[in-house]
């Protein structure tokens, strides 16, 4: 059971490194945004509660049907719908939701963040806590705690082998005074 448990942990923390480290290279590499699905209007494509990878897209790149995420208004309202028109003489985008009835107002291309790239069904409900002040301090804690943890495992673990190995030490030098 312990051997269970220890492979476990081994591996929930690679796929933590890993989706930690995809997430800083997306970033950093690709300026990639994160941003939580909030509202129904892309519902079954992006549905609530989803997290999205916004990458910055050249207008060029942009076609009808692309999923792009913009800021609708002076107040920063970002908007994650569908292209229905593209006007290359202008560079404005007419979106609309999947559930909508009606297109949006045109947008320029100035105001585009990005084109959806993922959608992760439920990580944008975590999304959104660890920007509250209390998911802040539970995943300060919670990494803090794990890593303590782990590194007291493995001080114990290396006291534990070192031990073993003097005993079996002390057990030939004993038999050797026979």
């Amino acid at each position: 059971m312990k051997r269970i448990c220890n492979i476990f942990s081994y591996i929930t923390i690679g796929i933590l490194a890993v989706c930690l480290l995809s997430a800083v290279l997306l970033r950093f590499v690709y300026s990639a945004e994160f941003k939580a699905v909030l509202t129904p209007s892309m519902e079954p494509e992006l549905p609530v509660g989803s997290m999205i990878v916004v990458l910055p897209t050249d207008y060029g790149d942009l076609k009808k049907g692309d999923n792009i995420t913009y800021v609708r208004d002076e107040s920063l309202t970002l908007v994650t719908h569908k292209i229905v028109e593209k006007d290359d003489r202008t560079q404005y985008l007419t979106t609309r939701g999947i559930t909508n009835d009606m297109n949006d107002r045109p947008t320029s291309y100035k105001n585009v963040v990005g084109k959806v790239c993922l959608c992760i069904p439920l990580l944008g409900y975590l999304l959104i806590w660890t920007e509250t002040v209390w998911g802040k301090i539970t995943a300060v804690v919670a990494v803090t705690a794990l890593t303590t943890l782990s590194l007291m495992r493995h001080s114990r673990r290396k006291k534990h082998k070192k031990s073993e190995k003097n005993k079996g030490r002390s057990d030939i030098s004993v038999n050797n005074k026979k």
